[in-house]
């Protein structure tokens, strides 16, 4: 994130402000995505991340140190994994589908939130275009009155909001350890290839990590379009109806 802020054109005030909307996006994205990885076990009979004070949107709870400074230089890191025991995933007589849910809980999270953050963008810029507080979406920090600055931080905190989740969950969607899909899919697998693939889960954790790091010093990342394409139908479902809506209101009103 550092690298990219620095690279970003943003100088004095503009710099510190877009630094702060991307660190609160950063640090809530993860947080929510623990959270409801732990909710839903609670819901399923595990209270282990309940009893641990992980069901909390205190980000103090969830911050991984190495996760942080990743996510400080790179702009992607990672939170702590919320400790699930699922032996007592009890909800349902079959426990595969428990764990199902439990995996799916946090890329389900980023996507309400991405989609709740881009209607919200959306809203924010038509009222400030509409009312006249602002006449562009220039930089911060130019010539803007107080009003239009702060629509302004709206804005770009709910269009970050939406990018940052959007990216979060289809990264998770991988099907590779230690992944939220893969988590999914290995409870369709045999034991035998789960043990194997197991066993590579901190090598495979170790190579995402360094695909993450050349992509962001490079500016080249195969990685980036996998995710991408992982994104592109959830980008649809989400921007579609709300540009539709915004398209009418835009000439009734």
């Amino acid at each position: 994130m550092i690298y990219s802020l620095l690279n970003s054109g943003y100088t004095g005030m503009s710099l510190v402000i877009v630094g702060l909307i991307l660190l609160i996006v950063l640090i809530f994205s993860l947080s929510i995505h623990e959270i409801m990885h732990g909710y839903v076990a609670y819901l399923m009979g595990d209270d282990t991340a309940k009893l641990q004070g992980r069901l909390t949107l205190n980000p103090l709870a969830h911050l991984d140190p190495l996760g942080t400074i990743m996510m400080l230089l790179a702009g992607f890191g990672w939170a702590k994994p919320v400790p699930v025991n699922y032996g007592r995933l009890t909800r349902f007589k079959d426990r595969s589908i428990s764990i199902r849910l439990v995996s799916i809980a946090g890329v389900t999270a980023n996507f309400l939130v991405a989609g709740i953050s881009y209607l919200l963008s959306v809203v924010i810029a038509y009222i400030g275009i509409k009312s006249g507080v602002i006449t562009q979406y220039s930089q911060i920090g130019s010539s803007l009155s107080l009003g239009g600055t702060l629509v302004l931080i709206l804005e770009l905190l709910m269009s970050y909001m939406y990018i940052f989740n959007l990216m979060l969950m289809a990264f998770n969607l991988l099907p590779i350890p230690p992944l939220d899909g893969y988590h999914f899919i290995e409870t369709f697998l045999p034991y035998k290839w789960k043990q194997k693939l197991g066993g590579y889960e901190r090598n495979i954790g170790f190579i995402l990590l360094a695909l993450i790091l050349i992509g962001n010093f490079s500016g080249f990342s195969p990685l980036s379009y996998i995710i991408n394409a992982i994104e592109t139908p959830f980008r649809f479902i989400i921007e579609t109806p709300v540009n539709a809506l915004a398209s009418i209101l835009s000439k009734t009103l």
